[in-house]
């Protein structure tokens, strides 16, 4: 069970970069690809959050947040650039202003962030268009043909058995 802390706490920050990715489960390219981006990134410090890494940078520029699959917060697409090269990049919904980087891995970044951002939101409810729905006439009931009347055997007055459907008797004729 982990412990809850305020964000500054020490029990929320990692150690390391390897354990951050460890404790995230992240895939080995991800992690090959963080390491390069973030070696080249001033880090102060590595924090937890519920939805990745939080990465406190010491140049006074924004966090990055390392989430499954794209980090955003960088100011501007050559910045990006001039750290990781020519990765696939998008300016961030959910942060305006920032850009966003794919990972190797899970890197659909920006249908990522958007379906977060949506699951954040709630779920959106349907407007009706302007056209009128028409609903599909009810099927008429099917109607069972009349049956006729179950025909009931009569019992014999002399030896009390059933008779045929005849009127006559099979045991005393």
């Amino acid at each position: 069970m982990e412990q809850s802390a305020s964000q500054g706490s020490i029990l929320n920050r990692y150690g390391s970069l390897e354990e951050a990715l460890v404790h995230r489960r992240a895939p080995v390219a991800n992690r090959v690809f963080l390491r390069s981006l973030l070696n080249r990134v001033p880090v102060e410090r590595l924090v937890r959050s519920d939805d990745g890494i939080t990465v406190v940078r010491s140049d006074e520029a924004p966090d990055l947040h390392v989430h499954k699959g794209y980090t955003v917060g960088f100011l501007t697409e050559e910045e990006i650039t001039a750290v990781v090269g020519n990765a696939p990049r998008w300016q961030s919904v959910r942060h305006p202003g920032a850009w966003a980087v794919d990972h190797p891995v899970h890197g659909k970044g920006a249908a990522i962030e958007a379906e977060e951002l949506a699951a954040e939101r709630g779920p959106v409810k349907a407007t009706r268009g302007g056209a009128r729905r028409v609903a599909k006439p009810k099927a008429e009931p099917k109607v069972k043909p009349n049956a006729q009347p179950e025909r009931v055997q009569p019992v014999c007055p002399n030896c009390f058995m059933l008779m045929a459907l005849s009127g006559v008797c099979g045991n005393c004729a």
